[in-house]
């Protein structure tokens, strides 16, 4: 939606204002007749190698190059991409009929073999990709166009969470030993609407040309060139300036503390879209103690004041959290208690627990009497959870518990959270499909058998996401989605610390603009209907 002027007064009162005068956001003579010559693509999502593997190389692969046999669309569900149809009678055994026109960048064609080589190598090379494919028992490919996926057991979420796999082409892949370390150019070969021409790691930019033989049609811009900055204000400055069309985030908006400047550009439009994943969530590793103590999680949910945090990153564009965790707008969603500051109960709830302060100090002691000092996990490249952190920091501290904050960076954050678990205690947000993925509602990152953030593997609640698994019928889904609600709401292995809409300016100079729950604004829509306003 587009951003009304109640809201955008509430942002610039709300928001710390920028000085100086904005520059017109003129990118030059970039469109000819109908077409857009060149988009320029501004974001601080750093890629170190033009490789499927290089995670942020691997998002842009996603939305631009590579395609999968299904897709999102802008509702959030699921549509037809390489496969054109598909069907299953026990949620255990489907099968997937391809398109016959689809190629490789290369001109080779697109065949079931590749579908079932990419699976099988993703399982093999990528440690990661059991969260997500580990269910998966074999891969037929009876004839060109007929994929077969055979799961361990029913899986009714299956299209979401395979939504965001990449195809690969069998024939360069299949002597890559380790993908890694293949930073060929041929590694980039896909077969969707753009081709990847260069990147330039020097420069920090990342080109693509439209893909004239894409089955699909060719998309609306010739290039796309990506320009990579190292952090948020040099984007910003530059999308001021006029020198980049479209500043993007994966899965996030932009800060509000930008907007009251942007207002000032008459060449700068703002829309506002609800949020489907979670911007800053608090995790437990549930596997270690104290941490599997759910009223000790309870206790210290309690300390933290939601309000301000709400009104200190969001600037009114945030809800409240609820206990239940699931984001509004999700299928079957439901009412918990909203999460609430009481210092009191907070600190009544830990001395009951036996964390009391033993020595005089002002912090607490464990029951056993030793040093209380959790250590708490977040990534050291997003600025606004630095600070969350320290203000998690505080709220922790008034209650008499002594935090140590460990940053990470991308890639040592998530070699943490997904595969070592050695974290206590983490800070990070969700994405649209992160919440998908799984069974949904969350179980991709709170069931130990998958991503596991939480590390959940109570076998009551592991129960409520099989049985999600296996049922097709609406009314046992929707009592199976709120009884799961309700578990995180009592439970509480993880919980939101703040949430809020997603803020996205872009070059008003465009239309045809659309906007994706897992791409964002940089949406197939976008890429095939932009046009000069």
């Amino acid at each position: 939606m587009m951003l009304t002027s109640r809201q955008l007064l509430g942002l610039v009162f709300l928001s710390l204002c920028l000085t100086g005068v904005a520059m017109a956001a003129q990118p030059g003579d970039s469109s000819v007749g109908d077409r857009i010559e060149k988009l320029t693509i501004g974001t601080i999502n750093q890629i170190n190698e033009a490789n499927p593997w290089d995670y942020y190389f691997g998002v842009y692969s996603m939305i631009l190059s590579h395609q999968g046999l299904v897709r999102f669309n802008n509702e959030g569900d699921v549509v037809p991409e390489l496969a054109t149809s598909w069907e299953t009678e026990d949620l255990q055994k489907w099968i997937f009929h391809l398109r016959d026109d689809a190629t490789w960048h290369d001109g080779e064609p697109v065949t079931a073999q590749d579908l079932k080589f990419t699976i099988e190598y993703e399982l093999e090379k990528n440690p990661l990709s059991k969260s997500s494919l580990g269910m998966v028992e074999s891969v037929e490919a009876p004839d060109d166009k007929t994929v077969i996926i055979n799961l361990e057991k029913p899986d009714y979420n299956f299209l979401n969470t395979i939504a965001v796999l990449k195809t690969l082409p069998e024939h360069i892949f299949k002597s890559v030993d380790d993908p890694k370390k293949f930073n060929d150019k041929e590694a980039a070969i896909g077969c969707g609407p753009y081709k990847f021409v260069s990147f330039d790691k020097d420069a920090g930019t990342v080109t693509y040309q439209a893909n004239e033989n894409y089955w699909g049609g060719m998309p609306a811009i010739d290039t796309i060139e990506l320009r990579i900055f190292k952090n948020p204000d040099a984007l910003m400055l530059a999308f001021q300036k006029g020198e980049i069309d479209l500043p993007y985030y994966y899965s996030k908006g932009i800060s509000y503390y930008y907007v009251p400047k942007l207002l000032e550009n008459k060449d700068i439009a703002i829309e506002v879209y609800p949020e489907r994943g979670i911007t800053n969530v608090l995790w437990f590793n549930t596997a270690k103690t104290p941490f599997d103590d759910k009223e000790l999680r309870q206790a210290l949910s309690y300390a933290i004041d939601y309000e301000e945090l709400k009104n200190m990153f969001t600037a009114g564009y945030g809800t409240t959290p609820s206990a239940g965790w699931v984001p509004e707008g999700t299928l079957y969603y439901i009412e918990t208690r909203t999460l609430t500051q009481d210092v009191n109960k907070s600190m009544s709830m830990l001395d009951s627990l036996g964390f009391k302060d033993v020595d005089g100090d002002g912090l607490r002691e464990t029951p056993d009497k030793s040093k209380f000092q959790p250590r708490l996990l977040t990534r050291s490249d997003l600025p606004d959870s630095v600070r969350a952190a320290e203000m998690l920091k505080k709220y922790f501290a008034d209650v008499g518990i002594a935090i140590e904050i460990d940053l990470a960076d991308k890639s040592t954050h998530g070699e943490i959270m997904d595969q070592k678990k050695t974290h206590e205690m983490a800070l990070a947000g969700t994405t649209f499909w992160g919440m998908m993925m799984g069974e949904a509602y969350g179980s991709g990152y709170t069931d130990s058998r998958y991503y596991g953030w939480s590390m959940v593997s109570d076998p009551e609640y592991q129960s409520l996401v099989d049985d999600l698994g296996r049922t097709q019928d609406k009314d046992e889904r929707k009592e199976l989605a709120a009884k799961i609600q309700n578990y995180y709401a009592e439970e509480m292995p993880q919980f939101t610390v703040y949430s809020m809409n997603i803020i996205q300016p872009y070059n008003a100079r465009y239309e045809g603009w659309e906007y994706n729950p897992l791409h964002g604004i940089l949406d197939y829509g976008t890429l095939f209907n932009l046009h000069r306003a």
